[in-house]
């Protein structure tokens, strides 16, 4: 289930108008994870932590 808050605060942030980088550093995660979490629709996120 963190997977789906880290992927909302990552949608929120940059909602926000935050960076990349910025995203990345509050959260304390790589920017390449901002960037995967970005790219997938909330349904892919879903899936994705279901079915780990």
């Amino acid at each position: 289930m963190e997977t789906l808050l880290l992927f909302m605060d990552i949608h929120q942030l940059k909602t926000q108008g935050f960076s990349i980088a910025a995203i990345a550093k509050k959260l304390e995660i790589s920017r390449n994870t901002v960037y995967k979490y970005l790219e997938m629709t909330f349904e892919e996120a879903n899936d994705w932590v279901f079915y780990l």
